[in-house]
Order: C-alpha cells, then sequence, then structure tokens
C-alpha cells in the first residue's frame, strides 16, 4: 500500500458534462474495484467514470454498502477537484489578507477534513510567521461563520506560536461546519494490529480517526520489532473515506497479503505507534513518507490531542504544541 500524495494542482480534465452509458459486463461492485484500479494508476477521469457507472446501477437494497463507498470515493473526487480549483484561482498572501472572508470560505467549502487541514499546513509553510499572525488577526476580524470555523481548525492544525495565536483569537468561537468540529475535536474511533511482536517481525497498525460525515482519517504505520525496542519504518495518512471503504481498502488487502488485522484498544495502538515514531527520530531514521506529507507533525499533533500528554514522543518531556 502506497502513501498517498497531496493531490496536484495540475489540470485534469473535468467529467463529461453527460454521464456515459453502463459498462455492459460490470456490476456496481466490479465499477467500485475498477475505479480503485484507475486512482491507482493516476487515471482520475476514468475512476469518476467508473464511480458513475457504479452508482447507475447500484439502486437495488441489496447494493447499499457498495453504493456507499461509491458515493464517498465521488465526493473525495471532488472535493480533490476543488483542492485543485482553488490552487489554481487563489490570489495568494496579498489577497488572503485583502478578503480573509473569501479565502475562509473557499476553504471550508472544500468539505472534507483531511483537505481543509493540508490547505493549512501548505499556508503555514508558505507564509512567514509574522505574516500567518497577521492572515489569523484577519480572520477573526472578518466575524463570518467561515472565518472563525477556519481559526479554530488552524488552532487544532497549526503548531507552536501561531496554534497559540490562532487558539487566543479563537476564543469564545464555536465551530459551526462539520469539517472544523472533526479538525477542533480529534478523536480516535477504532484501531488494528497484524503481525505478531517476534524480534524479527514487523506490525503494521491502522489508526482511524473520527472525522465528518462518520468518515474516518486512517494512519497507517509499519513497525519494526528487529531492535531493541519498537522503531517506526514508515507511516501516512490516508484520504477520509467511510468505515466501509476503509474495510475494503485497507483492511481486506492487507488480510490478502497475509497481515489480518485484529481489533485493539485505539488508546493502546496510539502509544505503541507513538512510542515506535520516538525510537525513530531518537535514532535519526527517516520516515520516508514525510517527503510528501507532514507525517511527524501530524502524528506529534494525534498524540498530543488523544493521548493524553501533550508531551513529544521523540523527547519525552517539553510542550508537543502551543
Amino acid at each position: 500500500m502506497r502513501a498517498p500524495r497531496t493531490p496536484s494542482v495540475a489540470w485534469v480534465p473535468e467529467p463529461p458534462s453527460e454521464p456515459l452509458p453502463p459498462h455492459p459486463g460490470r456490476g456496481p461492485l466490479e465499477s467500485y474495484r475498477h475505479a480503485l484500479t484507475c486512482l491507482d494508476a493516476g487515471d482520475e477521469v476514468g475512476a469518476r467514470r467508473a464511480v458513475e457507472e457504479g452508482l447507475a446501477r447500484s439502486w437495488r437494497p441489496q447494493c447499499a454498502q457498495v453504493r456507499e463507498c461509491l458515493d464517498d470515493l465521488g465526493a473525495q473526487l471532488d472535493g480533490e477537484a476543488a483542492l485543485r480549483r482553488f490552487a489554481a484561482r487563489t490570489p495568494g498572501p496579498r489577497g488572503w489578507l485583502a478578503h480573509p472572508a473569501d479565502l475562509a470560505h473557499d476553504v471550508i467549502a472544500l468539505r472534507r477534513a483531511h483537505l481543509v487541514e493540508a490547505v493549512i499546513e501548505e499556508v503555514a509553510v508558505v507564509l512567514p510567521g509574522r505574516v500567518l499572525q497577521r492572515l489569523l488577526v484577519a480572520m477573526r476580524d472578518a466575524r463570518t461563520r467561515d472565518a472563525d470555523d477556519l481559526l479554530l481548525a488552524c488552532a487544532a492544525v497549526l503548531a507552536g506560536r501561531a496554534a497559540r495565536e490562532a487558539r487566543r483569537l479563537a476564543r469564545g468561537a464555536r465551530a459551526a461546519s462539520p469539517v472544523a468540529r472533526a479538525l477542533a475535536h480529534p478523536r480516535l474511533a477504532a484501531a488494528w494490529v497484524a503481525g505478531g511482536h517476534s524480534a524479527d517481525g514487523q506490525q503494521q497498525m491502522v489508526l482511524a480517526v473520527a472525522r465528518d460525515g462518520g468518515r474516518v482519517g486512517p494512519l497507517v504505520a509499519l513497525v519494526d520489532h528487529a531492535g531493541a525496542g519498537p522503531m517506526l519504518r514508515d507511516a501516512f495518512f490516508l484520504a477520509d473515506m467511510v468505515p466501509g471503504r476503509l474495510e475494503r481498502e485497507v483492511l481486506r488487502p492487507m488480510a490478502a497479503a497475509g497481515m489480518r488485522a485484529a481489533p485493539v484498544a485505539p488508546d493502546r495502538a496510539l502509544g505503541s505507534v507513538s512510542a515506535a515514531l520516538g525510537s525513530a527520530l531518537a535514532a535519526g531514521r527517516p520516515i520516508p513518507s514525510e517527503a510528501h506529507q507532514s507525517v511527524i507533525t501530524r502524528m506529534r499533533r494525534l498524540h498530543a490531542a488523544c493521548g493524553g500528554s501533550c508531551a513529544d514522543p521523540s523527547a519525552g518531556t517539553g510542550p508537543l504544541v502551543g
């Protein structure tokens, strides 16, 4: 299973305005599988066509579970297309500062927590600290519901001084959108582990973070047990998805590869993964997926929010965020 990359801002053709006729030989499940194959090959147009084809054939009650997966996959494709349009037309820092309410509206309108999270992380990378602080103040002064929601989301996603400033400015505000509530109040929904604890073995762990709309944001982690203690080999976050997709796209493929996952207490799984991350960082071992995703920061943030401690697992002491 490969780590997902942040959706590219390169232009991708929009799907045809008229729905294509269904493939004569495919049922809803086959269309769903074909859509996943297209996505793996980078063919988003083909994936969208397969989703539409599957939805057109999934009207029977016995197809309800597959239809839910198809519908959610289609919504994911829509969200990623919206992110590309946002990246193409966004005015940049000057425009954001001049029209913070418009920025907030466009970001919250993405309607998927993992996309909003990615935008906030990218903006924090692009803007110098002082400019980011000015943008947070501008969002507070905009006094719109979307601006309040984005400010609360920033308070949850940002780190250090920026997070503290966002929390101060958002004081008294309440998240109105499901996306902002999911980011502002993270919680673990479930966890699974596959593999044993043998000295030369590996464990694959999946932690499901509760998201908006009943979806979950899966964290997939591979932990080595070959040394003195568990060490994180790699980890990455998948796009938010309904639980049915997590079962079909993550847990079943793991089982087919000989890594049958068993449920485990989420807090226990989070503690194990956090300890393995700390060991890897202390040993100077890189996390490969960090090259295209803020894995370490997100894992630390999850540990701080849900692990019962704000201590950095790689250092043992000191504040993690804020």
